[in-house]
């Protein structure tokens, strides 16, 4: 079961003074916790949690433990309440972490983290400076979500197109030549900055088969300028070699495998009027689609093809 650190603050300062250490999908709080300084009307109890030894207090006004803790120890206690649950429970001990975007100066001590996701407020503007001196300082072996607007580059020593997943549904951050230079599996995104020639010289070259190997989906959403609002994935795919759909060769509905299903809001998606083209390296399929300014390039997994076309020949 996958288990999540919510980073944020309930009085809208730029201050870490706020968490919460959740548990499944939808989010079950498991406890709560505040910092602050020291009160006469706080009770303060001295515990030892991971052998690390801290005075709190507790409450139990809303269903759900809260602490109050010290704020002496605001950057530690996030990773060693994770600790403590994960040990606890026997839970996974990835750490993913879901970081209000005003709170990116006093990111806890923690170097290495399954996933992040910064939020903000709608229509929040990012500050880059803050970004860049997060993302330089962690490690991210999963996935980086980024939703607040960014007018700023990023900085070149943030070697984004080499992580795992990327997802962005606002602009700003990933450029043309993070695209065009992408290591990872699934990129999702807002990409007003890439135009319709990047897409096809990135068809090209995953054809070719020496970049883009990892690859498994990419959606990218208003693409270039305004005037290829209307362009049709045959105009996207001229001269290009590419297939019709073909039910001897592949199933018209993907059925996500794990790894895509955390990418999407369906389970499955039909394709049986989009263009194929084939990896000349391997014979990998690949599927196409243009439509509504909005790009779609999914990789079939070897396996998903390769059971259909047994169960084709038994049939």
């Amino acid at each position: 079961m996958e288990t999540f650190l919510k980073l944020g603050n309930d009085d809208e300062t730029d201050s870490l003074a706020y968490g919460v250490f959740y548990v499944g999908e939808w989010g079950t709080d498991a406890i709560k916790w505040k910092f602050g300084e020291d009160s006469e009307d706080v009770k303060w109890e001295k515990v030892i949690i991971n052998g690390n030894s801290f005075e709190c207090s507790f409450e139990f006004d809303d269903g759900v433990p809260k602490m109050w803790i010290k704020d002496s120890i605001r950057m530690d206690f996030p990773f060693i309440i994770h600790s403590h649950f994960c040990n606890l429970f026997r839970l996974s001990t990835d750490i993913r972490v879901s970081a209000e975007l005003n709170t990116l100066e006093e990111f806890p001590n923690i170097r290495n983290v399954h996933s992040l996701y910064i939020v903000s407020a709608l229509g929040a503007t990012g500050c880059m400076t803050k970004l860049n001196t997060l993302l330089s300082s962690i490690e991210i072996s999963d996935l980086l979500q980024i939703h607040p607007y960014f007018t700023e580059p990023l900085s070149e020593d943030i070697q984004i197109w080499k992580m795992k997943n990327v997802i962005s549904p606002v602009a700003g951050f990933f450029t043309r030549e993070h695209f065009l230079r992408f290591e990872g599996q699934n990129l999702h995104l807002f990409g007003r900055d890439i135009t319709l020639e990047d897409l096809r010289t990135f068809i090209r070259e995953w054809i070719e088969g020496e970049k883009f190997v990892q690859l498994e989906s990419i959606f990218i959403l208003a693409f270039g300028e305004d005037e290829n609002h209307n362009i049709t994935t045959a105009q996207l795919m001229e001269g290009i070699e590419s297939k019709r759909f073909d039910a001897e060769r592949r199933p018209a509905v993907l059925e996500f495998t794990d790894s895509m299903r955390r990418h999407f809001e369906e389970d499955s998606m039909e394709f049986d009027d989009e263009l194929d083209i084939e990896r000349k390296t391997d014979g990998r399929l690949a599927t196409v689609e243009c439509i509504d300014s909005t790009f779609v390039f999914i990789v079939w997994p070897e396996e998903i093809i390769r059971n259909y076309r047994q169960n084709i020949d038994v049939n």
